[in-house]
């Protein structure tokens, strides 16, 4: 997958790019691209590294909850939303990572494109590991979990897809959509983006007092 998305990249990585900024920088760049993809195919991930990985998503989720409540107090309603957004599906990973190393089993490559990099997933993985996070029955196996993600996912993914792309994209619904020309009143109906930060915050105190146990 990573080969058929860089290597129709080469031509220009090898001829263009030498020629724009000199050729030691652009081997440098090469250089990284071959890094970022021997790093992305190292699949699959041990479930020994998940718990780093929790963490780390875990910070990045309250950084992005930190950058949307200074859009939200700026005016910038959309993207404050979109953002929040954005926040609430990284917590989600943390979440399924977390799962991931509970049962310590190594995330397949397949786990983590169709699973932790899916937005509509990562959107309702809290709720669906609500028993894995505060102990209210037996946690879900790995293969019964994916197949609730699934299914809520599949349930409310238009809706989903929606919420993300009116923050950020221009598109064509039969005339043109801009995040700039859409009321303030869509950013809040039924949450607005305080809803998802304060959720993030408030979450993300829980999962790090479940780590530091």
């Amino acid at each position: 997958m990573v080969f058929g998305l860089i290597f129709p990249q080469m031509y220009w990585l090898r001829y263009a790019l030498p020629s724009v900024c000199g050729v030691g920088k652009a081997f440098e760049f090469t250089k990284s691209c071959r890094v970022m993809m021997m790093d992305m195919a190292a699949f699959p991930i041990p479930w020994t590294e998940a718990l780093e990985g929790v963490r780390l998503s875990v910070e990045n989720a309250k950084r992005l909850a930190e950058d949307a409540q200074l859009l939200k107090d700026s005016g910038k309603a959309a993207s404050a939303f979109a953002v929040s957004l954005n926040a609430w599906e990284e917590l989600g990973k943390a979440v399924l990572l977390f799962m991931y190393w509970k049962q310590k089993q190594d995330i397949s490559e397949n786990d983590w494109f169709k699973v932790l990099c899916s937005h509509r997933r990562k959107r309702v993985a809290y709720v669906e590991c609500m028993d894995l996070l505060y102990g209210s029955a037996p946690p879900k196996e790995i293969l019964q979990l994916k197949e609730g993600l699934t299914k809520k996912s599949k349930e409310s993914g238009d809706w989903f897809d929606l919420e993300r792309e009116i923050g950020v994209y221009v598109d064509w619904v039969g005339k043109w959509r801009s995040p700039s020309r859409i009321g303030k009143e869509a950013f809040e109906f039924p949450f607005d983006s305080g809803y998802w930060i304060s959720s993030v915050e408030l979450s993300s105190m829980h999962i790090q007092e479940i780590l530091s146990k």
